[in-house]
């Protein structure tokens, strides 16, 4: 049996009109859409023309800063492209294929840092947590030692 409230959404749906939960949907993608946009790239025509400008400037930054990656590196780098585009690739064109390429080859020299420096199961974090108990005295003070005490009202005829 449905609810009134099921009845009035589907009369409302069947008569042309949107429902609130759609309307809500619609809103949240929208904002979410223009969120993701930069600000000068709400026309198609500036998204274009921004989208060519990246696109011309991309090759030179990748000529310039290649990193130099080991044969074992560069092995890690095609698998992982691979693996990518055997999960995505239908839905990629080449434009964004070459982006995921340079994208990993630029994460792997990072990633060999890291990796190289020596770290043992038993390391303490090079940030601890100290407390400082008298700053957050002087901050926060201290709640009184004994709550007053409310005197329970005399009974009537007492």
């Amino acid at each position: 049996m449905k609810s009134n409230r099921r009845r009035k959404q589907t009369a409302r749906s069947k008569e042309g009109g949107i429902s609130r939960r759609e309307f809500a949907r619609g809103a949240t993608v929208a904002a979410a859409a223009m969120a993701a946009i930069p600000g000068g790239a709400l026309t198609t025509a500036a998204f274009a023309t921004t989208a060519a400008a990246v696109a011309a400037a991309q090759p030179e930054q990748a000529a310039v800063e290649k990193p130099k990656l080991s044969p074992e590196s560069l092995a890690e780098v095609e698998a992982k492209v691979a693996e990518i585009l055997r999960r995505h690739g239908d839905r990629l064109d080449d434009a964004q294929k070459a982006d995921i390429r340079r994208l990993v080859r630029e994460a792997q020299a990072p990633l060999e840092a890291l990796r190289a420096f020596p770290l043992e199961n038993g390391d303490e974090p090079a940030t601890i947590l100290h407390l400082d108990v008298a700053a957050t005295a002087a901050r926060y003070p201290a709640p009184p030692a004994s709550p007053r005490t409310i005197k329970p009202a005399a009974k009537p005829g007492a």
